[in-house]
C-alpha cells in the first residue's frame, strides 16, 4: 500500500491501472449461474401461445386507400356488421378504421375485432395516464420512432435491457405497449401496412425477461390490436438466449412467426443493415434517423374510446 500511494497521482497513472479482471472461476461460475436461469426461464415459457398474432401473410400493402370512396364504402360494410346499442356501434370512428385497415379492408374481420380491441382498452385502462404509465414510456424500452423499413412499415424498436421486471409488472408493461401501439396507428399508412419489430438484445440480461410478461402479450394484447406482424428481427442476442432461451421459444412460436423471425447474432451493423436502411435506424445503431425520446414519450397520447 505504501509503494502504491507513492506513485504519481496523474492522468496518466490513472490510465495505467490495471484493469479488474474477474478470475476465470469467476466467470465460469457466473456463466453456470446464467445458464440455469436461462434454462428455468425457457421452462417458465412453456404455455406461450402466439396462435392470434397476426401475421402479414402476403407482405403487401392492401389496395384500398386511405379517405377513399372503398375505404368509406368497407366501413359501411363494418357498420351492418355491429350491432345497434352495442359498444362497438357507438365506438369512434377512429377506432373503427384503425380495425378496418388493420385487418386489410375485411369487413367481418374488423367487425370481430372491433369489441375485443374496446375490451382490452377497458382491462388495461388505456384512457387513464398514470406515472409508471409515463416512466415505461420513457425508459425507452418500447418505442416507435417514426421510421419505417424497406416495405413502408412503421418500425417498433424494443429495447428489453431498460425493463425491470420488479418495477414494471405484465400489466404495466401491456398498458405502455398497447398505448405505444394505438398512438401509431392513427397514423393511417401505420394501420394499413403493418410494422416491423426489431428487438435489440444489446446489453440484455437475464433479469429483464418476464415471461408472464410475454404470455401476456403475445396471448392476450398483440392479437387484440388492430396490427399486423411483418417482420421481426432480433439483433444481438447475448450468449444465453442464443443458445438457450431462442432454440425453445422458437419451437413455442407458431409456424407463421416463425417464418418472420430474423436472427441476427453479434454486434456487426451490416447484417442488420440489409435489413433495416441505415436511414431509418437511429443513430445509437449507426443510422442518421433522427430521434429525440423525451420528446416522443412526451408526444404519446392515451388511447381512443
Amino acid at each position: 500500500f505504501l509503494w502504491a500511494s507513492a506513485a504519481p497521482h496523474t492522468p496518466q497513472a490513472e490510465r495505467r491501472k490495471p484493469t479488474e479482471t474477474k478470475p476465470p472461476a469467476n466467470r465460469r461460475q457466473e456463466a453456470m449461474t446464467e445458464s440455469s436461469t436461462a434454462l428455468r426461464t425457457a421452462s417458465e415459457m412453456r404455455g406461450l401461445d402466439t396462435s392470434k398474432v397476426v401475421i402479414d401473410d402476403d407482405q403487401a400493402p392492401p389496395k384500398i386507400e386511405a379517405g377513399s370512396a372503398d375505404e368509406q364504402a368497407a366501413l359501411a360494410a363494418m357498420e351492418d356488421l355491429l350491432a345497434d346499442g352495442s359498444p362497438s356501434k357507438a365506438a369512434s370512428a377512429d377506432l373503427k378504421l384503425m380495425c378496418l385497415r388493420g385487418r386489410k379492408y375485411d369487413a367481418a374481420r374488423a367487425a370481430a375485432l372491433l369489441p375485443e380491441l374496446l375490451a382490452l382498452i377497458e382491462e388495461l385502462d388505456l384512457a387513464t395516464p398514470t406515472p409508471r404509465l409515463a416512466a415505461d414510456l420513457a425508459s425507452g424500452k418500447f418505442v416507435m420512432t417514426g421510421a419505417t423499413d424497406g416495405a413502408g412499415r412503421k418500425i417498433l424498436w424494443l429495447r428489453f435491457r431498460f425493463h425491470d421486471p420488479k418495477v414494471s409488472s405484465p400489466k404495466d408493461f401491456a398498458r405502455a405497449a398497447a398505448t405505444v401501439m394505438l398512438h401509431a396507428l392513427r397514423d393511417a399508412d401505420t394501420a394499413r401496412c403493418g410494422v416491423a419489430v426489431l428487438q435489440d438484445m444489446t446489453g440484455l440480461r437475464m433479469k429483464n425477461i418476464s415471461p408472464p410478461t410475454a404470455k401476456l402479450m403475445f396471448g392476450q394484447v398483440f392479437p387484440r390490436l388492430p396490427v399486423r406482424l411483418g417482420k421481426l428481427c432480433v439483433y444481438n442476442p447475448p450468449w444465453f438466449v442464443g443458445r438457450i432461451l431462442l432454440p425453445i421459444v422458437r419451437m413455442l412460436l407458431s409456424a407463421k412467426l416463425r417464418a418472420r423471425l430474423v436472427v441476427l447474432n453479434g454486434a456487426d451493423r451490416e447484417p442488420l443493415y440489409r435489413q433495416f436502411e441505415p436511414v431509418s435506424l437511429t443513430e445509437e445503431l449507426g443510422g442518421s434517423y433522427p430521434f429525440d425520446l423525451a420528446c416522443w414519450a412526451a408526444s404519446v397520447e392515451p388511447a381512443l374510446s
